[in-house]
């Protein structure tokens, strides 16, 4: 059985997640800036449903679309910013 080898230095996991899973870096920085995606995106429906009741319809939709477009922009930053950098993780 092939003995997998993990970064000493990580952030919660991820670094070492990254690592096994995606041998080539360029992958790395797409995982890197979906993991930013991901974390700032809306969780599920419910939270969606929580802000419809708590806050109304036009305020729940305010802040769903500037969540998403700030998410997906930030990943996508992310992503170019690696990319041009020629950083991975």
């Amino acid at each position: 059985m092939p003995t997998i080898k993990v970064p000493k230095k990580e952030a919660a996991g991820m670094l070492s997640l990254v690592a096994i899973l995606t041998p080539n870096p360029k992958y790395r920085t797409t995982i890197s800036g979906a993991a930013v995606t991901l974390t700032l995106f809306i969780p599920c429906v419910a939270q969606l449903q929580f802000m419809f009741k708590e806050r109304g319809a036009k305020n729940a939709i305010a802040i769903a679309t500037f969540v998403v477009f700030f998410a997906f922009s930030l990943g996508y930053l992310l992503n170019q910013l690696l990319t041009i950098m020629e950083l991975s993780f």
